[in-house]
């Protein structure tokens, strides 16, 4: 087992790396609330843009969080415990959800503001409006938020110990 002064530093670099992917997916989330009420489609573009400029942050700092995760999961012999497992498969379920929501509504947002080289949108204002309305961006903002209280709690209250 490692010393428990090695063990807090692990539990510091884990927590230190969801901090960070806090901080980089804020940016995309901020973008997604944003472009509900936003019809400009430069401003749009911009904004997409932006977002997609912190996801390698997000990547980087999940990995991060992972490795400092399940290195301290073996410092503290977590992996017979229940909460662990929920933990993990929380975090899997919620990337595999915006992998398959989230992601293609971006990619629908994206095409909607392309305009054609003849200057005419890909998409009219009224799909546009439809797409950017779309419950989507703050249904997948809920099951992030609500996934990370859950394994928040998990982490804190080890409950079943």
């Amino acid at each position: 087992m490692i010393a428990a002064v090695d063990v807090r530093w692990w539990i510091f670099l884990h927590v230190a790396g969801v901090l960070v992917f806090v901080m980089a997916h804020g940016v995309s989330i901020a973008v997604a609330l944003r472009l509900r009420s936003e019809r400009d489609r430069a401003r749009i573009a911009a904004l997409l843009q932006f977002s997609g400029a912190s996801v390698l942050w997000m990547y980087v700092s999940l990995l991060w969080l992972v490795v400092a995760g399940v290195i301290t999961a073996f410092a503290i012999s977590a992996w017979g415990k229940w909460w662990l497992w929920v933990s993990i498969g929380l975090l899997l379920v919620v990337i595999a959800e915006m992998n398959a929501v989230a992601k293609p509504y971006y990619q629908r947002v994206k095409e909607a503001v392309e305009v054609r080289p003849s200057g005419v949108p890909r998409r009219s204002d009224q799909e546009l409006d439809e797409i950017l309305r779309s419950p989507t961006a703050l249904v997948n903002t809920m099951i992030g938020f609500g996934a990370l209280v859950v394994i928040l709690w998990l982490m804190i209250f080890n409950p079943g110990v």
